[in-house]
Order: C-alpha cells, then structure tokens, then sequence
C-alpha cells in the first residue's frame, strides 16, 4: 500500500528554467525546441517513478507522488538527462527543483493546501541545477536513499510568505553540480520585511501583472479603498521579486507619521540611516540611493501626498537603478507613476456549491482565518452558500472578511451572514496589535472619510443613495443641492474617484461604490439633513427613466439598447421604487414605475419580484391616483401573474384593468389589455371570445395607426386558428406579422413571428421547417436577453426532434428547458416540455415513463388553468392513446395517477435525470440514417 493510500499525504515535486526569459532572447528560433525536449524529459522522468503530472506551470511542472522517494528519483533523473545540454537541442538548461510533502486537499484533478504552497516556495530559493527538500521530506526517505546520493543540511531557512521557517537539505549525486550560492531566501538578501503570522492567499493574476510593470516602471503605486490588502500584497510582491534587488528591499510605515517633514526620516530610520548634523535628510537619502540596486516601499502614503511625492521624485532623480512600491488611497501624481487599482478579492456565486467556492479568493481567506479561530472548522456543500453570502456581502474586503472570520466559533455561520445587515456593529474583533484603524470596519472607513474635504464629504454621502451604480447625468441629477452646485459635481466627483472610495467601471462612462462604503456613506446621509431631499431626488430621477423607456416597448423601437440600459438601472430603480411604498401618498408613483417596467420585468424574467411590487402598489386606495395609471399598473400585475402560471388571477386583473381603461377612455391602453384577455380566455378553452377581443384590439390599433401592436394581434389570432386546428387560416395572420415586423425593423416581433411559423410547420409535420424557425427565434431572443422565450424556442427545437426521430438532440434541449424553466418559475414552459416528453418516451417505448409525464403534464394544467387547444389534445392524445394502447388501460391510469400526484420539482428532477440516462443510452444518428426531416439545432 502506498504511503498516500496509508496516511492521506502526498509528495509534491516543483521545477522551474532558471533565466528562461534570457534563454528566449538569445535563441528564439531554437528555444521552443529545447522547451518541448524539457517537458518530454520531465514528463518521462515523472511517469517512470509512479508520478502524476498536475500541471505544468510556465517553464517548469508541479507533480504529484504517493512516495516521497518516487519524488527524489524522478528529480534526479530529470537532472541527470539535463546535464547533457545535446537533450535539449544544445541549449543548456538549468532546472531548479524543490519538494514537500504532506496532507492536502485534492479538487477538479488539482491540490489545495499549505503542503503546495511550501513545495513551490522551496523550489523558488533554488538555484539552477539545485535540488532542495524540506524535513518531512527528509524523515520519510530516511535509510532509503540510492548509493550515490546523500543530503546535504543547509539548516533553518525563512521561506517567502510562510509564517514558519523550514529545515531544508540539498540533494546530492555523485554526477550532478554540489556548489551553489547561497538560497534565495528571506535572509539572503538585506530587507526588514515584516514576518507576516498568517499565510498569503490569492492575488496570483495581480502578482503576475506587478511583477510585470514593476520592471517597467520606476515608480509603482497601488490604490484601493482600505482594508482591500495593499499593503499585504506590496509585501509579498516584495518577497517575490527580492533576488533581483541585491542591495535590499525596504519598508516604510507612513501610517502614524503626523508631520510631513518627518516622511524623510521615517525612510531614513527605515534604511538604519543616521542623521548628519546640517544635511538635511532628504539629501543623505539621495546619496545613500545612488548606485544601489534596491526596492523601497512606502506604505500609506494617502495622508501625506504632497511629503511623499516630493520625496519620491528626489530620490528616482538621484537613483536610476531604484524602484519604489508606493501604496495609497490616492496617486502621488507625478511623472511617470504606473498605478495599479487594487480589486476586491474574487467572489463566488451567492448559490455556488463547494467546488466554485473554494476556487473564489474571498471564501479562501474567510475559511483560513476562521480555521484559526476554530481549527476545527470544516466546509461542507450546505455551508457553501453561506460563506458565499458572507463574502459577497462584504463585498471580498479582505479586512472585513478576517474580521467576520473572527466570529466563527462564537456565532453560527447563519448567524453571521444575517447580522452583516450592521456591520458595523459585528466586525469590531480587529488584531489587538493593528493599528487603531484597522480593528474595527467603522474605524478604517473614518480614516478615508476624514481625508476628504466638505464638498467631497457631501458628494460621498450622497452617492449612497444609488444602488448597483451610476452615471455622471444621474449624479447631478440627483445629488445637486445648493450647497452642492451641479457644475461642479464632475470635479468633485473625480476627487473621490482618486481617492479610492467609489470605482470606475470597465468603459469609464459608468461608476459605482462597494456595499460597505455604500453602507457607510448611508449613516452619513442620514446625518446630513439631506437624506429627504436626495431620496425624493433620486426617485424622480428614476420614475422618469423608467417612464421614457416606454416607447421603446409600445413601439418596438431600440428594444435591445433599452433592455440593456434599464439591466444596469434596475437596483435603481426598484430603490425608487421602494421608497414610493414607503408613504401612501407616493404609491401612484409606485404605480407608474411598476406600469412602465412591466415589459422589462416579463422579458427578463423577474415576475415574482414584479408581482410583488405590483400588488404592494395597488394595495393602495383604488380612489387615490389616475385611474390610467392603476389600469396599466394592473395590466403589468396580470402579465406576470399569469407567467406564473396563475391565469384564473391574471384573468381577474385584466377584467378590473379593462374596466378602468374604458371608464377613462384610453383606447391604446384598452387594445393592450384586450390582447392579453384574449389570449388567457384562449387559455381557458373560450375560443369564440378570445377572437371577439382579438378582433376589437386590432380594429383600435390600426384606427390608431399602432402597427406594432397589429403584429402581436396577428400573431394572437394565427395561434388560435392553430389552437382550433384550422391550420390554412392560421398562415395568412402569421405571415402578415412576419411582413410587419421586418417592415417595422422590430426584432423582437420578427422572433414571435418566426416562432409562430414554426409552431404552424410542426403540427403540419413538417419538423425541419419547424425547427430551422424555432431556431431563428430562439437566437433573436438569446440577442435581446429573453430568457422565457428562448426557452420556449429550445423547447421547439426539441420537440421538433423528436417528432421527426432525433432522439438525442430532442433529450438534450429538453433538460436544457426544464433547468432553465424551473429557475425562472416558468410553469407553462414546464407544462410543455412534460407533453413533448411524452412524445419522446413513447418513441423509445417507454410506455410508463410516458404515462407518468403525461400524469405530470395534466397535474400542470390543472394548477395553471391553460387548457390544451383541440389542436394540442389532438396531438399529444394520439401519443396518450399509443400508450393506453400499448401499457393497458389499468397500468396506464397507476403510472397517469402517479405522475399526477409527484410535486413539480420532483418530476423535474426525475424528468432530467431520464433525459440524461437516455442521451447516453441512445445511438447518435448517423448521416446515412437521419431523418430526412431531421430537426436542427443550435
């Protein structure tokens, strides 16, 4: 048995190409060559001594063993077939080695722990050619060591970024170079870095983008709100890059320096410099700095600026070959300073499972520091959406999110995540040892609030009343007030940009804040005296928003440009919204947005949370306010209650909301609410008035000229000729739709009608025309961001394929649907894809499983009211009496009672899981065996 079986550890082994970035410059043409030559070697000498290669890393490869001896004998052959430079196309390389083992986590064919963190940090102060190992590895190969090696012990060593110092011992072979400098550790080089007690975590692509432009930039500031780990990052990018600074790298707390004429000797003391009676310090630290190759770091510049940055553009005039790492909530602003803007931590899904949790930065460091306060401490799947909450809720604030971690063995994870909502109050646990700011949240935040002057205190507290961003018009739309003139709103929004506190995002025309500044800046608005003014400010802006965005859904005009526009002011505006329904005598505003963003709220999908903001409006008194206003708010309420599946409500709403519309006289608005009528009567099998109403809304429309409007009707109308089986009726309505969309340029009605064609070709048998149609659709939607209609065009797609035969394809886009159906509460999607269900199990024969959906198809209808059209129940009833046939009559109705009784979620989840079984079970067609209809798909 092997030792990983045994003990659960593993040995890893890392390697690396000493000064392959040279190698390249000096042989281009020939250096890949030699590269593949090196990964063929190692891959060999890996395979042979029972290894696994995890990845390869750059130059070099990280591998894995059970025995940390199948370790050492794989490094030295690798050494041994690299000492003859002919191997690898006459270029020497120089591979240092190192190896650790112990226990670790093993993810996604990867590992995850300390055990591979410390293997890589000893492989990185190797030379070229050098083959370190650490003490565990040591004891585990004790008496076990070939002949011709021994080890040498190179004592006690301060690794880069880990809290302990390791035991380290060179391997050396008979054959192999024995002499090397000394390791490129911590100690080697001269610093007065600060130990750090807890490990680095994440930050891999920011290292690497640092490291970059710190060899191109003589000055390297890194800017970011505080608590966001400027400082912990500077210092490992420090530790990383320390070989190449021979005389040292050095760091400088600027933090509890109150005097700016004492910055310079604060760096002096740093250096161990001493003070020269009549020279000022700034000169004895130019002339120390001239002609060393060092790195100095100054850390907390923000509330020194002006000290700082004429200390800085002394010292890179007097020193050509010094690079300074300034960090700061601020630029110094001088010539040529590369900055870098600090991210957050990386967040996973608020729903996210175990494995993309553990892949998040954020949940990393959060489950490390609260497995120092609880060593106990473990991760399980129904953990992982809460950590994911917590994580997300302090926005990936690696300060925040240690102290949260603090709590854990005190309060429940649930717990934590709930009192987040005061913050404030919960992460008050900081290191007794930090500094006073960085104990407590509230105390960082007042360290950047109090650097800021009275115009950008305003503009910052002001600018909390915004929620998911903003543009610079909202901005002085909303946050003007006397004491804040709108022409100066740019310049003083840009002041605090520069200071950290509210970011710029990708495109530089949007900005936004994170949550625990918005959270802040929400108690400082509320102190100001203003919170009234800029609340109601910010609601007018957003009604109004929300109410010009309406012709672009009455007239199709610009559909995707306003889909996108009012995605990124939704917070926004539900904010607004909000704050209408705070006091009664704003609800017919509440009225009015939840009238205009009915048809946003259907398209995307947010029907639930749009119900409720419609019902919570109209709760109001039906005599307060515009009857207009209430019948459209109506008219939106019914749209996504009947989405829901909850027509016989729908239908309720859109009788109020019609007689509304007529006791006002809005006949656009009464063409509306008599489309939507039809279609849910049709719904209930009242086919004759479904067509009176359809009929009345197409005479008002094209009496108004509404010829957007006319297109739905049309649609309407084809699809009850198609409901009633009168299919040669049905084409005449559908193309003229067809014709009036593209006349129009609207997308959007172009994707209703092809899908309205389609539907015609399928009950025609005709399921390659359906299927090309439905795809067409189902792209324009996927275009405009119509998640319930590209659902409904996929499951079109599918049950084109499987009437035409194409099994497979039909499986795969109906597990596709039902996934994507139950996220958004689409109970007539599922409706549908439970009937063409029934057409694929009994297809394959599969005479229970098609009882049982066809059960679970009418236990759908029942709970949403929708009948099936004569054309449907002719249809799918063929299907049905097949299987009655097939089964018999008594087991069909056990299997139909069954699948009748399954709650929704349950059918789903076993309807997904026959689909999948039965996409493997299933050969794919060949071309010589499709159908000659054989359904497409995307």
């Amino acid at each position: 048995m092997s030792l990983a079986a045994r003990t659960g550890i593993v040995a890893f082994l890392f390697t690396d190409i000493e000064g392959s970035t040279r190698l390249w410059e000096q042989h281009p043409d020939t250096m890949s060559v030699a590269l593949a030559a090196h990964d063929a070697i190692a891959t060999d000498a890996v395979m042979r001594h029972h290894g696994t290669v995890v990845k390869f890393l750059g130059d070099g490869l990280h591998a894995s063993f059970d025995d940390p001896l199948d370790a050492l004998e794989a490094t030295l052959a690798l050494q041994l077939a690299l000492a003859n430079a002919a191997a690898t196309g006459g270029i020497a390389l120089r591979v240092r080695c190192g190896l650790h083992v112990g226990v670790v986590e093993h993810r996604d064919n990867d590992f995850f722990g300390s055990a591979v963190n410390r293997a890589a940090r000893i492989m990185g102060m190797a030379h070229g050619g050098q083959m370190l190992l650490s003490d565990a590895v040591a004891v585990h190969i004790e008496g076990r060591l070939p002949a011709t090696v021994s080890l040498r012990d190179l004592g006690h060593v301060r690794l880069r970024d880990l809290t302990d110092p390791e035991h380290i011992y060179q391997v050396l072979h008979r054959d192999l170079r024995a002499d090397f400098p000394a390791l490129r550790s911590l100690q080697s080089t001269p610093n007065n870095l600060p130990q750090q007690m807890t490990s680095f975590l994440g930050r891999e692509r920011e290292l690497q983008e640092l490291k970059v432009m710190l060899m191109q930039a003589r000055l390297l500031t890194l800017l970011g709100t505080g608590g966001i780990g400027k400082t912990r990052l500077c210092l490992q990018l420090a530790e990383d890059v320390l070989d190449t600074f021979p005389d040292g790298a050095w760091w400088v707390d600027l933090a509890s320096v109150t005097d700016p004429g004492l910055v310079p000797n604060a760096v002096a003391h740093a250096l161990g410099l001493t003070e020269i009676p009549g020279t000022p310090f700034i000169a004895t630290l130019r002339r120390h700095a001239a002609g060393r190759q060092m790195l100095l770091l100054l850390d907390n510049c923000e509330h020194m600026l002006e000290a700082c940055a004429e200390l800085v553009d002394g010292l890179i005039t007097a020193a050509p070959a010094l690079r300074i790492i300034a960090t700061s909530r601020e630029r110094l602003r001088l010539q040529g300073e590369q900055t870098y803007m600090l991210p957050t931590l990386s967040l996973a899904a608020v729903d996210a499972d175990l494995a993309e949790l553990t892949r998040s930065d954020a949940a990393q460091l959060f489950i490390d520091r609260a497995r120092l306060r609880d060593p106990h401490f473990t991760v399980h799947e129904e953990r992982a959406p809460v950590i994911a909450r917590i994580c997300a809720q302090l926005d990936g604030i690696p300060l925040a999110l240690e102290l949260a971690a603090a709590w854990v063995g005190m309060l429940s994870l649930e717990a934590i995540d709930a009192r987040l909502d005061d913050r404030f109050r919960l992460l008050t646990h900081g290191t007794r040892t930090a500094l006073p700011r960085q104990q407590t949240l509230r105390a960082l935040i007042d360290w950047s609030f109090d650097l800021l002057d009275a115009d950008e205190k305003k503009l910052f507290a002001r600018l909390s009343v915004f929620a998911g961003g903003w543009t610079l018009d909202a901005v002085e739309a909303v946050c003007a007030a006397d004491d804040l003139a709108r022409s100066s709103m740019l310049d003083v929004l840009d002041r605090v940009i520069q200071k950290s506190l509210v970011l710029t995002e990708e495109g530089g025309d949007r900005y936004r804040m994170l949550e625990t500044l918005r959270a802040y800046g929400r108690g400082k608005l509320s102190e100001s005296g203003s919170v009234d003014l800029i609340r109601r400010q910010h609601h007018e802006y957003f009604l109004a928003l929300a109410e010009a965005s309406e012709p672009a859904w009455l007239n199709r005009e610009n559909e995707a440009e306003w889909l996108s526009r009012l995605d990124l002011e939704h917070e926004n505006i539900k904010t607004a919204l909000r704050w209408s329904l705070e006091a009664r005598e704003r609800f017919d505003s509440a009225l009015r947005i939840c009238g205009a963003m009915g048809h946003f709220w259907r398209v995307r999908g947010h029907w639930r949370e749009g119900r409720t903001f419609c019902a919570a409006a109209l709760a109001g008194d039906a005599a307060s306010g515009s009857r207009d206003v209430r019948a459209k708010a109506m008219l939106t309420a019914a749209l996504l209650t009947n989405r829901l599946g909850e027509s016989r409500e729908a239908e309720s709403l859109l009788r109020q909301s019609l007689a509304l519309t007529r006791a006002t006289g809005n006949r656009a608005l009464e063409a509306g609410v008599l489309n939507n009528l039809g279609n849910i009567l049709a719904d209930h099998g009242d086919i004759p008035q479904a067509h009176t109403l359809l009929a009345t809304a197409v005479a008002i429309n094209r009496e108004l000229g509404n010829h957007a409007w006319e297109t739905i009707n049309l649609g309407n109308i084809g699809e009850f000729f198609v409901g009633e089986g009168n299919f040669a009726a049905a084409r005449p309505p559908f193309e003229r739709a067809l014709a009036l969309s593209r006349e129009l340029g609207n997308r959007s009605l172009e994707a209703a009608a092809l899908s309205n064609l389609g539907l015609l070709a399928e009950r025609l048998g005709d399921y390659g025309e359906a299927s090309s149609l439905a795809i067409q659709s189902h792209a324009i939607y996927r275009e405009l961001g119509a998640p319930a209609q590209e659902a409904d065009q996929l499951g079109r797609v599918a049950s084109a394929a499987a009437g035409c035969g194409d099994l497979v394809t039909a499986a795969h886009h109906f597990a596709d649907v039902l996934r994507a159906s139950q996220k958004l509460g689409y109970r007539r999607s599922i409706l549908h894809c439970f009937e063409g269900m029934v057409v694929l199990a009994s297809k394959t024969q599969d005479w229970e499983r098609s009882a049982v959906l066809w059960g679970a198809a009418q236990a759908q209808r029942t709970a949403t009211g929708v009948q099936a059209t004569p054309s449907e129940a002719a249809y799918y009833g063929a299907y049905r009496d097949q299987c009655r046939a097939a089964f018999g009559d008594a087991a069909f109705n056990v299997a139909e009672t069954a699948g009748r009784a399954m709650l929704p979620e349950i059918a789903i989840a076993a309807g997904i899981d026959w689909l999948a079984a039965l996409s493997r079970s299933l050969p794919v067609a060949t071309d010589v065996d499709k159908p000659a209809s054989r359904a497409q798909h995307p």
